[in-house]
């Protein structure tokens, strides 16, 4: 038999979120690098890990580091695990609102407006709005284009 101890899965379980919870805070102590070497470590041992929120948590470090490229394909990757997951799009939002490219931005925070409305949180559709409005004006989109594009038709 190739596992003698039944137990090994809750034992690498029990591993992976003791470095988890040790990563998280290294992070809230503002020690990112190493938060960063333990996210790296998470997502290396099991790539899944919770649907992919060391992904996530990993990006979040890599983008306060400094490391914009390494934190977007992490965002991408925390997206492969969970798709629809609002708190990961937003996040990628974000992220590509401050440092990617404008039409980027657009269409992940039309992908975010999609799935709020799509949970019914309508604080999620209101914020996604008004990141699109906000976007739209940048890229010298008309109100009216803005809200085709959202999906709202005006009278």
């Amino acid at each position: 038999m190739f596992f003698q101890d039944r137990n090994w899965p809750n034992k690498m379980k029990s591993h992976l979120i003791a470095l988890d919870q040790q990563a998280l805070a290294l992070r809230n102590s503002g020690r990112l690098a190493e938060a960063a070497e333990l996210f790296a470590a998470i997502v290396k041992e099991q790539p899944d890990w919770e649907h992919g929120t060391a992904f996530y948590n990993l990006a979040g470090c890599y983008e306060d580091l400094g490391e914009l490229g390494l934190a977007e394909q992490c965002y991408r990757d925390a997206l492969r695990q969970e798709p629809k997951n609002p708190h990961f799009l937003g996040g990628f939002a974000a992220f590509l609102y401050l440092h990617g490219d404008a039409e980027k931005a657009f269409a992940a925070y039309l992908e975010l407006l999609e799935v709020e409305r799509a949970a019914g949180n309508q604080r999620g559709v209101e914020t996604a709005t008004t990141a699109l409005r906000t976007l739209g004006r940048k890229m010298g989109l008309s109100e009216q284009a803005v809200a085709k594009k959202m999906g709202i038709t005006q009278e």
